[in-house]
């Protein structure tokens, strides 16, 4: 059994509301969910979910192991992205000290299109000609 396979569709039944539904959604046979399903419950020897013919409702162990296959597969699906390169835009702050003349000549232009491709970075420059003592200052 492949589990992730199984926490996505243990996951899309729940969101589903039924075994139908799920089966609809994921394109795969009625007797297939229901088959994964129970043996998602038989390897981890407890019933997740309550079937009647009307609804699914989940049972304690299933609440939590709902919450913990949706996180699972949020980080599955962010680790993804990050090989694929389509990681998040990076935030917080960088703080850049320079002297004036190549602040402006120099960081000035660059500063801008930092923030033009990543605009939640918030930047503090400081152009000062003095010598600042950077650690305890900032």
């Amino acid at each position: 059994m492949d589990r992730l396979d199984a926490m996505s569709l243990f996951v899309a039944t729940v969101e589903a509301g039924s075994l139908s539904a799920a089966a609809r959604r994921a394109g795969i046979p009625l007797a297939t969910v229901s088959r994964r399903l129970s043996d998602l419950e038989r390897h981890l020897k407890t019933r997740l979910l309550n079937r009647s013919t009307r609804r699914l409702t989940l049972t304690d162990a299933g609440q939590a192991y709902l919450a913990a296959c949706r996180r699972i597969l949020d980080e599955v699906g962010e680790a993804e992205r990050t090989a694929a390169g389509e990681y998040l835009s990076p935030t917080g702050e960088l703080v850049i000290t320079a002297p004036v003349v190549f602040g402006r000549l120099h960081v000035l232009p660059v500063v801008t299109a930092f923030l033009a491709a990543y605009p939640y970075v918030d930047i503090r420059l400081t152009l000062s000609d003095r010598i600042t003592q950077l650690v305890e200052e900032h």
